[in-house]
């Protein structure tokens, strides 16, 4: 499998027996280092795309032959194949690997640090593949510097050698050692004729990698189809090792930075922690949206300064590997108060709050995607400091810059809110109970939230109430309605165009609302009806980042009959189908709500056990019973099931018999032959057929039964 030449790699040797095509990939991105950083890039993207198909082959799953790489990891996301560090590393060296390719852009740094990445990755690819689990493969070597390798790159060079050196064995130092002497001694002209021997293997080696494809392809079809004859056991461990071998990969501080790097630009901020740092005269005016690394405070500098139109919003302070990551968020919180911030860079106090310093907004991580399983060790951990009782929360992606603008024009002490009346919408005293309830959960910083009402008491009246007196007065500023099926998106969106409130405007005429074709609310847009099935494609396997809401665009979720299409124990809807299992429906839903940074309210009749373990104790209750006894609810005798005899027999017709077929519009009646049997479903036939003898047979039946009930009463 792949072309005969070879270039050696210290880096990448090991994965010569494993995957040849990796080990050649790897080799040239560390040959290209010292030529040209964007070149090195591009061969580094094509290794990830490389492993990224055999991850997917392995497992069993049909791609397209034309799939690229973007689709390529969007299915193994979806099909949960990927590890959420793992796959911030794919998604690092696909980024910078196409801006390289398309553009022609990338440092030496950026290299330098895609190389121990796909180091990284090539290591975890062997423990989780391979037969050795507990897989090394030594310390990283870093290469000899480019000719115009910067300072910064020089000095990081040293840096790695130097750890190399506390890491590798006795043997293997003395065999680098010995390696770099005999390079050394190299005269100029030797080293010369070296390096145009290795120009030439590269330039024959891209031309075999067109001819190598086809058997590329092959290899990778015949690795599918062993993982498609495997059992399910064997495919379930495969993920498990997957997953520990994720955990155990390690990333150094300058690492965790680069990647941090990469999802704020992902978010939209302007950021380069090696290039825009203070220290190198950056300042806020430079950018409207922009991350200065190593901002001073009078105890030293944090990592990052987030600022907006050149006012400092937030401090982003980052740690390396298992770090806890809230306690990091403590220190963020110290450098807040000692900041050193022009009085041209700070908000105005009527924006801060009781925020220290003035920062409104505090962040901590450590690098790794956010785990529920290992909350306190992995996300982008954020405190809004405008409000002392506020509590840290984790985030798994970054704020958008707009999204924290959005923050900073919402009301932060819900004023006047306790003294709104309740003069609209008809809302009985129940309902304003359950209203009352729920504001006092949200101003005591309560996230999650759940009523319980019965069926029939109007909960869909009682949150459109709601939605209504906390936009009124600022308390969230988008709220997204999350149903479980387009119906009852549909019925919110007319009790929303129906339903009266002040000045006898309806909600929709208040508020723009948002509809169930809509793919991301627009700025204006203050509620936005959405399924969960939509919201499980948006968050979790979008095309384009454009298809992708934030962490930030909503600020409330209301989850109207809660108890409903979260356990698909009903009928199974087209919709559903891609969902595995109902583990595999919960687990996607608990990540849609916990995607955003959002006040999650639930109102159900009866709360199963998932949804009490989501959404906590309810806040309020009003029982079917009570309801009756208020007046509002009418009690009702057991069910009685009736027989017919026509129920009994069934509606049949075999094959071949002639039966009789009437037009309804002309009233015509022809013969027609079944071409096979036809068996009626008769509970559904009554639904559509009125039989004026059906009817009267069972009203016949009811009238008997309650005669009975009253003479028994009567002789009592």
């Amino acid at each position: 499998m792949g072309p005969a030449v070879r270039l050696h790699s210290r880096n990448f040797a090991f994965l010569q027996d494993f995957d040849s095509d990796l080990a050649r990939l790897g080799a040239l991105a560390e040959w290209a280092f010292h030529q040209d950083a964007p070149t090195a890039l591009g061969k580094l993207r094509q290794f990830a795309e490389h492993m990224a198909k055999s991850i997917a082959a392995r497992n069993g799953l049909a791609l397209d032959r034309r799939a690229n790489f973007d689709e390529t990891l969007r299915v193994l996301q979806q099909e949960a194949k990927l590890p959420r560090q793992v796959g911030d590393v794919f998604h690092f060296l696909r980024r910078f690997g196409n801006s390289a390719i398309h553009e022609n852009l990338g440092t030496p740094q950026q290299a330098l640090t895609g190389l121990k990445l796909a180091r990284e990755l090539g290591v975890w690819f062997v423990r989780s593949y391979g037969p050795d689990r507990n897989f090394t493969a030594g310390g990283f070597s870093p290469p000899q510097p480019p000719k115009d390798a910067t300072a910064d790159l020089t000095r990081e060079i040293a840096r790695l050698r130097a750890q190399l050196a506390t890491t590798e064995s006795a043997a293997d130092r003395a065999r680098r050692e010995a390696e770099e002497a005999a390079s050394a001694r190299l005269d100029a002209e030797a080293s010369a004729r070296r390096e145009a021997d290795e120009r030439a293997q590269w330039e024959q080696l891209a031309a075999e990698e067109a001819a190598a494809r086809d058997e590329v392809q092959r290899a990778l079809d015949r690795l599918r189809a062993e993982a498609q004859n495997e059992t399910p056991a064997v495919m379930a461990k495969l993920a498990l090792a997957a997953e520990a071998a994720d955990a155990a990969i390690q990333l150094d501080e300058v690492d965790t930075r680069v990647l941090i790097d990469a999802k704020l630009a992902a978010a939209g901020w302007s950021v380069d922690s090696t290039r825009l740092r203070h220290a190198a005269g950056v300042r806020p005016d430079q950018a409207p949206a922009i991350a200065i690394a190593e901002w001073p405070t009078a105890t030293g500098p944090v990592d990052y300064a987030l600022f907006l139109d050149g006012r400092c919003v937030g401090l982003v302070e980052a740690k390396r590997g298992r770090t806890d990551v809230p306690g990091v968020l403590v220190q963020t919180g110290r450098y807040a108060s000692s900041v050193a911030l022009s009085d041209d860079q700070r908000l105005p106090t009527s924006l801060t709050g009781e925020a220290a310093g003035g920062v409104p907004f505090l962040f901590a991580t450590n690098g790794r995607p956010y785990v529920k399983q290992m909350e306190t060790k992995s996300g982008v951990w954020f405190r809004d400091a405008r409000r002392t009782s506020n509590l840290p929360c984790a985030l798994s992606e970054w704020f958008t810059p707009q999204d924290l603008r959005e923050k900073l024009a919402q009301t932060i002490d819900g004023a006047g809110l306790a003294e709104e009346t309740f003069d609209y919408a008809g809302l009985r005293p129940y309902q304003q109970d359950a209203i009352r309830a729920i504001e006092e959960a949200v101003e005591r910083g309560q996230r999650e939230i759940l009523v319980a009402m019965a069926t029939g008491t109007g909960k869909t009246r009682t949150c459109i109430a709601l939605m209504y007196r906390m936009l009124k007065h600022k308390r969230f500023r988008r709220i997204l309605f999350l149903v479980d099926r387009n119906e009852l998106g549909k019925q919110t969106l007319r009790a929303l165009a129906n339903t009266e409130l002040e000045g006898l405007l309806k909600f929709d005429e208040s508020y723009n609302v948002a509809g169930l074709d809509k793919k991301l609310p627009e700025k204006e847009d203050r509620v936005h009806v959405a399924t969960v099935q939509a919201m499980v494609k948006r968050v979790i396997s979008a095309e384009g980042v454009d298809e992708r809401p934030s962490p930030g665009t909503y600020d409330c979720i209301i989850v109207d009959e809660a108890h409903r299409g979260y356990t698909l124990d009903a009928e199974l809807r087209e919709e559903d189908l891609e969902f595995r299992s109902l583990e595999d429906y919960l687990s996607k839903y608990r990540r849609v709500l916990d995607f955003f940074d959002a006040t999650k309210i639930a109102l159900t009749a009866t709360p199963a056990l998932h949804t009490a373990q989501i959404f906590g104790k309810p806040v309020y209750r009003y029982a079917y019973r009570q309801a009756v006894v208020d007046g509002f609810l009418i009690d009702h005798a057991p069910p009685r099931r009736i027989k017919t005899a026509l129920a009994k027999a069934g509606i049949s017709f075999s094959a071949g018999e002639e039966v009789e077929v009437i037009d309804p519009r002309s009233g015509q009646i022809d013969l027609f032959q079944t071409p096979d049997q036809v068996d009626f479903e008769v509970q559904e036939f009554n639904k559509k057929v009125y039989s004026v003898e059906f009817n009267r047979v069972v009203a016949e039946a009811e009238a008997r039964y309650y005669a009975s009930l009253s003479q028994t009463a009567i002789a009592a």
